[in-house]
């Protein structure tokens, strides 16, 4: 018979994970009990590593762990706890603490089932039947345990809220969105905010990595930010790639001639200079493998606050090469799911988090007959705008016609950036313009003059895709009125047919049978 004795690398395994990493701590902190942990050494452990993170929310160091284990611990058991430490901290973890909880329960549970059964059995052998089966059944019960979930709050507990908003009336500066730069965006939504998730789709090759480092330039330069920090995540370009279009964004030389050093000394001498006397906020790039998960990114904001860095925005680059912490059932559960680790991460991190994803194939087919993307036109699962605060569409309005001196894959590009979705209000949209060369992105004012321009276009494709809504909606109560079932024609009593209704060559027929019938 199984003894579950099996669980001391798992229980090792889950503590390295839970004392290195703040997100897996905050995700999982509720489903760890002491009592599955088999030595005291282990169960020490996590009661420090949880107090300390309930008191401080952050991570069980060594220096704290042996600063409890001399106060706490007796001097002749102390080497046993700091090795048990040591032991941990050198594990590679390859299990997922999901993984690792629901086994360490199941060794649990097989524990006290093999309890149960013996203290069963000896009831039955001692003759006390009734008392055996009353035994299994309370054990059962007890056996099945309870979920956890957090306090329920009376709303007219308002007392916190009060000193908040006191304290957004005096400071408001602490309180207000990260600026990106386009106004029209930050007019509507007040800015990127701390906890909440912005996503926005676009079809492949239209500028959504272009977008991503816009967002950080707008952000690390505006003046109402006061010189806030950007960590952009690179999961699909590689580190130089990103860096020369940086420089290219930045300097506003073409990406190419960095990327194969075609400058003048003049240019050369300009970027340095701007470099040395950096007077913005920063910008920091961590490459990091296709498909992993955001406990990287987590770690990676992490090292930089332990440098005294803090990091105001979150800009990964992009969710389809993000692997889900849980496992995933296809693609499409795999992209809602990283969509909702990058949601907590931007929770948990008290960070906003923007993500590019992949607008469906249908958007293409839209916007080259000039029609509006709809508001869950995503690849893959639509639980990713679900989990959004704010979700945007761009899609491509036309090449700059005007620029007849350059080939025509180098005219700039009109973008329309749709909101389908904005946490706080009304959806919006804006015309924007992609400056190819040099991969920046400028908001175009619209022009409202009725000349037929880029932003009419913009107009009459928004006002031909609430029409074409309307349409849809009366089809489908055309076809609702359709499918309704046919009243009932009242023909009489059942076996009695209307013969004055009936077609004459069928009255004739009947009346045939009626008289061969009465004959026979």
């Amino acid at each position: 018979m199984a003894s579950f004795d099996y669980t001391m690398d798992m229980e090792r395994a889950l503590l390295r994970i839970m004392t290195n990493s703040v997100m897996m701590m905050r995700m999982h902190i509720h489903r760890l009990k002491i009592d599955r942990f088999s030595s005291l050494e282990r169960q020490f452990i996590l009661e420090v590593a949880k107090e300390v993170f309930d008191a401080s929310g952050g991570l069980l160091t060594k220096t704290v762990f042996e600063y409890e284990v001399g106060s706490k611990v007796d001097d002749s058991d102390r080497a046993y706890f700091m090795t048990e430490w040591s032991l941990i901290e050198a594990l590679d973890p390859k299990e997922s603490p999901e993984t690792l909880i629901e086994k360490l329960e199941e060794a649990h549970l097989g524990r006290q089932a093999l309890d149960v059964s013996k203290q069963v059995t000896e009831l039955l052998e001692a003759g006390r039947v009734a008392d055996a089966v009353t035994h299994l059944k309370q054990s059962a019960v007890s056996l099945r345990g309870s979920a956890e979930v957090g306090p329920t709050v009376e709303l007219t507990d308002y007392k916190a809220r009060e000193r908040l908003m006191e304290d957004k009336k005096a400071h408001p500066e602490k309180y207000m969105g990260v600026k990106t730069g386009f106004e029209t965006f930050d007019r509507y939504t007040g800015g990127l905010y701390a906890g909440e998730l912005t996503l926005f789709a676009a079809i492949t090759g239209l500028g959504k990595s272009t977008l991503c480092r816009q967002l950080q330039k707008g952000i690390v330069t505006h003046p109402m930010n006061g010189q806030k920090n950007v960590l952009h995540i690179a999961n699909e370009e590689y580190l130089s790639q990103v860096q020369h279009k940086f420089d290219a964004l930045f300097t506003e030389v073409p990406y190419l001639r960095f990327k194969v050093a075609d400058l003048s000394d003049t240019e050369v001498a300009a970027w340095k200079q701007m470099m040395e006397n950096w007077k913005y906020g920063r910008v920091f790039i961590k490459e990091v493998p296709a498909f992993t998960d955001v406990t990287l990114i987590e770690q990676a904001k992490r090292e930089l606050e332990a440098k005294g860095i803090p990091i105001h925005c979150i800009i990964i680059d992009h969710l389809p090469h993000i692997k889900p912490i849980q496992q995933a059932w296809g693609e499409h559960d795999e992209r809602f799911k990283a969509a909702a680790d990058c949601k907590e991460l931007a929770r948990w991190e008290k960070v906003p988090v923007v993500v590019p994803t992949q607008a469906a194939t249908v958007v293409e087919e839209k916007q080259n007959k000039g029609k509006r993307a709809g508001k869950l036109d995503v690849h893959g699962s639509k639980g990713q705008v679900h989990v959004a605060n704010t979700f945007c569409v761009i899609t491509d309005k036309g090449k700059d016609d005007t620029q007849i001196d350059r080939e025509e894959w180098e005219r700039d590009v009109y973008w329309m950036v749709d909101c389908k979705k904005n946490r706080d209000g009304a959806p919006f949209w804006f015309r924007a313009k992609h400056l190819v060369r040099i991969g920046k992105i400028i908001e175009v004012p619209r022009d409202n003059t009725g000349d037929g321009g880029q932003d009419d276009d913009i107009k009459d494709a928004a006002d031909a895709a609430m029409k074409e809504d309307d349409a849809n909606e009366a089809k489908k109560e055309d076809k609702k009125e359709e499918q309704k079932p046919a009243e009932p024609v009242d023909s009489g009593p059942i076996g009695t047919p209307d013969v004055e209704a009936a077609p004459s060559s069928i009255i004739e027929k009947m009346k045939a049978k009626q008289k061969k019938f009465s004959k026979t």
